[in-house]
């Protein structure tokens, strides 16, 4: 194969093996370029280059040079979404050979852990495992280091790794400041001069903020000869509107024949809503939308039919910038700034780098930048003008710094000589200048960092987050110390102390009688930005009548807490809930999969509370929320394969129905109590299972056979399966006083 002349033969073997995994037949000038410069070799190494110029084969064959010695590594993605195409990437080489994980036991003996730079930070601080015992870390789209989001928890995995002695091979396509970078990982430095192997050709399009819309329609006629596009939006709902008015031209119509509103329903377990409608309708036009809180299955749906060509244009966030490759020609860039202020030259860098991938026949690619500045965009982000910021530190502002402190403090770092060692890891303290502004002489940089962490640990111990010993040079976490680390690391909510502090004090001072299940999702969504998206002008009568009658705002928080609580864990159907509440269900699972994961991260801080104590109804609520069942349904949910919020509501409403199997109306009041007499009067499991197949939309031969063994095999509790519990919408004269608990199902242990 050409370009692996000069390697050793074993290395140029490893090197074609990968290759070959991945359908390469030669070197590119980058890769040829590194292996001279030694990745190959131990050390540390960072290596910059445009974007399609090969820079993960390089990534891969040092993690197989690696595994060959006998070496476990770390492959690090900013994103959970990542972990999936980066395993499958890396299994093509490993096949049987290697084992390549994620998820938290990875860390125990896999090869090769697929992981995120913040799983990756938390289970070193941990000793997750074997965490510490890893031998490289691979950071692959480094550059999102210059986020504000993602860009700490890469700061510090990278100090992580050093002061663990873990080799470290970062790779990225921006990087302004890549000097100063591999000086601080003491890394040699591979800055690639090749070009980008297609050359993408930029264009402004002069457009009015108000006519986006119509501006990107125009661009599209105008250049339909250059697709398929990929449109980048700043806000979920523009990702939507955009892409209606595309799929209203027919531009992209005729690739596919496809039913997609069947295909789509089989994704969301028939859930359809008027949005998932409207987006199978764009699809069968060749257009669609993607961004964060589709369900995943339908976010993976949408991006193979766009990788397979079966979609034209594709209107998204910024949730594919990295790391999505797939046979884009064009990118437009709907919206160049956010708000008043301009993105980021490497993000718009990283956008654009969309475009014409190799190994999809392109000779160039496009990029079209929608702006109502065009002289001042042209001279910010195009070639040849444009310069890429520095990546500076996150760990200035005092937040992430407290943050930083207590981490450390309750995962064992307790001691001021081991937190200073592993600050010194970090970019802060290679960016800590000793000249200030105007020339102002600062004092030396161990005195400042001394100082700095005095101030942090005195208000960490004022906020009682810490201690300090009296006979030792050591810290100490108090109870709430730990319950707000073990909160972050298992919520993955980015707030301040000072909020962990405040929802802390609520369960301090709330009584027994007021922490009920409604107001913890109202406080948990309220004080962590985990909420629908909604206003009040579009919320039905009877959805604020039930807040109002308990006393809680109409607002974003009032409104997701009443959804979640009355609609969503009564487990109504989409059109339903719509109907009775004026709220788009679409995202619904995405955010009560968020928000119960919140919900189940406070038993940390409940636990921390010498006032409070995780109420009985805890658990369940946790389920609930997450999987928008009522309380008779759980045990269903929980236990039963195949047996979700859809197809057990079908269930439910079928054993309701009156002469079942001709058996006349069942006098049973729950699910349970339904079911097991259904079960009693046909008196053959065979036929019970032909009944439910046969009556039950999404129940099949498998389903059914389960939900048989099921009740042959388990006892529910005498309490458990109210009909009408505390989450059930009722008439509210009917309506019962909220439990302070759940009935609780069996749990199915052994089943």
């Amino acid at each position: 194969m050409s370009g692996l002349d000069d390697l050793q033969p074993e290395d140029a073997s490893l090197v074609e093996s990968i290759m070959d995994s991945h359908g390469f037949d030669s070197l590119k000038k980058t890769q040829e370029l590194a292996f001279e410069d030694g990745i190959l070799e131990t050390g540390n190494h960072l290596l910059v280059a445009e974007t399609g110029n090969g820079k993960t084969l390089c990534a891969e064959a040092v993690a197989k040079k690696r595994l060959e010695q006998g070496n476990r590594v770390a492959y690090l993605v900013p994103s959970r979404q990542l972990v999936r195409a980066k395993k499958e990437s890396i299994q093509e080489w490993a096949e049987d050979e290697y084992t390549v994980w994620s998820g938290a036991q990875a860390y125990q003996s896999a090869d090769v852990v697929v992981a995120t730079f913040d799983s990756f930070y938390r289970a070193i601080l941990q000793n997750r495992g074997n965490a510490r015992n890893l031998d490289l870390a691979i950071l692959d789209d480094f550059h999102e280091i210059y986020g504000g989001f993602r860009g700490p928890e890469i700061e510090k995995a990278i100090a992580a790794s050093m002061y663990e002695g873990i080799e470290l091979f970062a790779l990225s396509a921006t990087l302004g400041n890549p000097d100063e970078l591999a000086e601080w990982m003491d890394a040699d430095l591979t800055v690639s001069p090749e070009g980008r192997q297609i050359p993408i050709r930029e264009h402004v399009e002069p457009v009015q903020r108000q006519n986006k819309g119509e501006a990107i329609v125009d661009l599209l006629r105008r250049e339909q000869d250059k697709g398929p596009f990929l449109v980048f939006n700043y806000a979920k709902p523009w990702t939507q509107s955009r892409a209606e008015s595309v799929a209203q031209t027919r531009l992209f119509t005729g690739l596919s024949d496809r039913d997609f509103h069947a295909e789509l329903r089989d994704k969301i377990d028939g859930e359809m809503t008027d949005t998932l409608r409207d987006l199978a309708r764009m699809m069968s036009r060749g257009v669609a939308f993607h961004h964060a809180d589709l369900p995943n299955d339908v976010k993976h749906w949408v991006e193979d039919l766009y990788e397979d060509g079966e979609l034209g244009c594709l209107f998204a966030t910024t949730t594919i910038a990295y790391g999505f490759d797939a046979p884009v020609q064009s990118v437009v860039v709907a919206d160049i700034t956010r708000g008043p202020h301009y993105v980021g030259v490497y993000e718009y860098v990283q956008w654009i780098g969309r475009a014409a991938r190799p190994g999809y026949g392109y000779d160039e690619g496009f990029a079209f930048t929608l702006t109502d500045a065009p002289e001042e965009t042209k001279e910010r982000f195009f070639e040849p003008h444009r310069v890429l910021e520095d990546v500076t530190t996150h760990i200035e502002i005092d937040i992430a710094f407290q943050w930083l402190l207590l981490e450390l403090i309750a995962t064992g770092w307790d001691t001021p000589h081991e937190i200073e060692a592993f600050i010194k890891e970090m970019l802060y303290w290679q960016q800590m200048e000793q000249i200030g502004a105007w020339g102002r002489q600062r004092t030396n940089r161990d005195q400042r960092l001394n100082d700095r962490l005095r101030e942090t640990a005195d208000w960490l111990e004022e906020h009682e987050f810490i201690i300090e010993k009296d006979t030792a040079r050591q810290f100490e976490p108090t109870a709430l110390g730990d319950g707000s680390v073990e909160f972050a690391f298992n919520s993955f909510v980015s707030a301040p102390l000072s909020s962990l502090r405040t929802f802390y004090d609520w369960l301090e001072e709330a009584s027994h009688d007021e922490i009920t299940p409604l107001y913890l999702i109202d406080r948990v969504a309220r004080q962590f930005d985990r909420t629908v998206n909604a206003s009040e002008s579009a919320v039905k009568s009877e959805l604020s009548g039930l807040l109002q009658e308990h006393d809680l705002p109409v607002d974003e928080a009032g409104i997701t807490a009443g959804v979640v609580y009355w609609f969503w864990m009564s487990n109504f159907d989409n059109t339903q809930i719509e109907n009775r509440t004026g709220i788009d269900p679409t995202y619904l699972p995405s955010t009560a999969r968020k928000l119960s994961d919140v919900i189940d991260a406070t038993k940390y801080l409940m636990d921390a509370s010498p006032n409070a104590r995780k109420p009985d109804w805890f658990d369940t609520l946790v389920f609930r929320v997450e999987r928008g069942v009522r309380s008779e349904e759980v045990p269903f949910v929980e236990n039963i394969r195949g047996l979700g919020r859809y197809r057990v509501r079908r269930l439910r409403r079928y054993v309701e129905g009156s002469d079942v199997v001709g058996m006349g109306e069942l006098e049973g009041e729950t699910l349970w109590e339904l079911l097991q007499e259904l079960y009693d009067g046909i008196g053959d499991s065979t036929q019970f299972e032909d009944v439910l197949k046969g009556n039950v939309t999404g129940i099949g031969p498998a389903t059914a056979k389960r939900v048989r063994e099921f009740l042959e095999n388990v006892e529910i509790s005498d309490e458990f399966g109210q009909k009408d519990d505390w989450g059930t919408v009722r008439p509210s004269s009917e309506r019962p006083e909220e439990s302070d608990g759940f009935s609780h199902a069996t749990r199915l242990d052994d089943f």
